[in-house]
């Protein structure tokens, strides 16, 4: 297949100027990563890792929707696919799930094309060994990451039971035949390529490569979905240990917004596209969503400036979704789609405390947090209880708009999901914890290939 070899190389060095010329991913056919002269140098194996990057599925705005973190605006009816969205309309969803299988699947068969050739990937000096090491690292990681999105959009919750089917693994390019294995394997999958890649001592200068604290956050954020609150506490604490108060002041905050490298992110997309963007009607009508009013930020709470957009619609000032949609109104530049903080670690560890019964240990650690950021902290006495609620409210304060909520909902399944009709006055619908569509259903193309079997609740053809 040397034949392949100028294409592929040509493909896989451009797709990384593509991407910062804004330009649609083009990813190589498979049978041209089959090729074993195909990626020889570590700047090679760069540039196809690069395009896995960028292959990433975002549907941060899509989740958000799907979660409590917006309610409808008096535009809302303008952009009927979204609100049909909001509303869990079948066929939307229906719509959504392919994308999402096939886009991680892409980053998959990226990731595992790249591994497999890594082997191939001659070193000159330690500088390039490290890189090369730092790639196999980062693939493995991003697969791992790809992997467990799968499993929180097209399984249940691990706690309801673990052996449920999850998502198909695997194990090489090309078409497999292989029914879905249970959310246990997932997961002891995930971990597997987790723990194998936090050997690897990583830490990039530019935010868009995947660090080893970015595989301990993960590390952390998958234990948590799978009940493992001591290895949540262990791996949240070992990220908390790199971070700094000065990332939770005004300024610090703000620049997570930014388009410059941060050192208070832990690992974000790189964006050279627009993003985001679908949420406005126009700049001088305002957005089709705004955020829900229950998610108070009170005056003294440092996030506010930029967590929130004040816009006057239908003559009222409204509370609009601030972060990446207050950098498109104000015409500034988005060069990351924040993707793991450390301000998340604080809500990981917390939590995990509360789940053992720590709750000593809970309340302390998230009032140090609420003090840098200017919100009121939990009492001694506080019930075990009331400061979980408290960290997963706030924890949805914090992450509004990021797609993180509706995965925790899901996750923790405590109560219904209102559909909150225009402004939030009021409640048109309520999802129910055991609705069938929290498990996006498996793709029909994945039937040509795969023995996998459909969620319950959807059709089989």
């Amino acid at each position: 297949m040397k034949q392949h070899l100028p294409i592929f190389k040509s493909v896989a060095i451009g797709v990384l100027s593509m991407a910062f010329a804004a330009c649609n991913l083009n990813i190589p056919p498979q049978d041209q990563f089959s090729d074993p002269d195909a990626i020889k140098t570590v700047s090679n194996a760069r540039s196809l890792l690069a395009s896995a990057y960028l292959a990433y599925p975002h549907e941060e705005y899509a989740f958000s929707l799907l979660g409590n973190d917006f309610v409808p605006t008096s535009l809302s009816i303008k952009d009927i696919s979204s609100l049909h969205l909001y509303n869990w309309d079948d066929r939307e969803i229906s719509k959504l799930a392919p994308t999402l299988w096939q886009g991680y699947y892409n980053v998959i068969a990226q990731c595992d094309a790249l591994l497999e050739r890594m082997q191939a990937v001659e070193t000159q000096g330690q500088t390039e060994g490290a890189e090369r090491q730092a790639i196999i690292a980062e693939a493995k990681t991003l697969k791992a990451l790809s992997y467990f999105q799968l499993l929180r959009v097209f399984a249940p919750a691990y706690d309801l039971n673990p052996d449920a089917p999850g998502i198909v693994l695997k194990t090489q390019l090309g078409i497999e035949d292989k029914p879905r294995a249970s959310i246990r394997d997932v997961v002891a999958m995930i971990r597997r390529l987790l723990t194998e890649a936090v050997q690897t001592p990583h830490d990039p200068a530019r935010n868009g490569w995947l660090s080893q604290t970015a595989v301990q956050y993960l590390l952390a954020d998958l234990a948590l979905y799978a009940g493992d609150n001591e290895a949540a506490i262990t791996y949240g604490k070992s990220v908390l240990g790199k971070s700094n108060d000065a990332y939770f002041t005004p300024d610090g905050i703000n620049s997570l917004w930014q388009s410059n490298s941060y050192s208070g992110r832990i690992f974000a997309f790189n964006i050279h596209t627009s993003y985001y963007a679908g949420i406005q009607s126009s700049a001088r009508e305002g957005d089709y969503f705004c955020l829900n009013p229950q998610l108070d930020y009170v005056a003294s709470d440092v996030r506010r400036a930029s967590f929130v957009y004040p816009f006057v619609m239908d003559g009222v000032s409204r509370t609009l979704f601030g972060k990446y949609n207050r950098a498109n109104k104000t015409n500034q530049a988005i060069g990351y789609i924040n993707t793991m903080r450390y301000a998340g670690a604080y809500y990981i560890v917390a939590e995990a405390y509360c789940r053992k019964g720590d709750t000593e240990a809970a309340r302390t650690l998230m009032n140090h947090y609420w003090h840098c950021i200017g919100v009121a902290e939990a009492p001694a006495g506080t019930s075990n209880q009331v400061l979980l609620q408290l960290i997963l409210t706030d924890k949805q304060r914090e992450f509004a708009g990021e797609g993180v909520n509706f995965f925790d909902l899901k996750r923790t399944h405590l109560a219904a999901l209102p559909r909150q009709t225009q402004w939030g006055t009021g409640t048109s619908n309520t999802i129910s914890t055991g609705d069938y569509r929290w498990c996006f259903p498996i793709p029909v193309s994945e039937y040509r290939f795969n023995r996998v079997e459909q969620n319950a609740g959807w059709p089989s053809n």
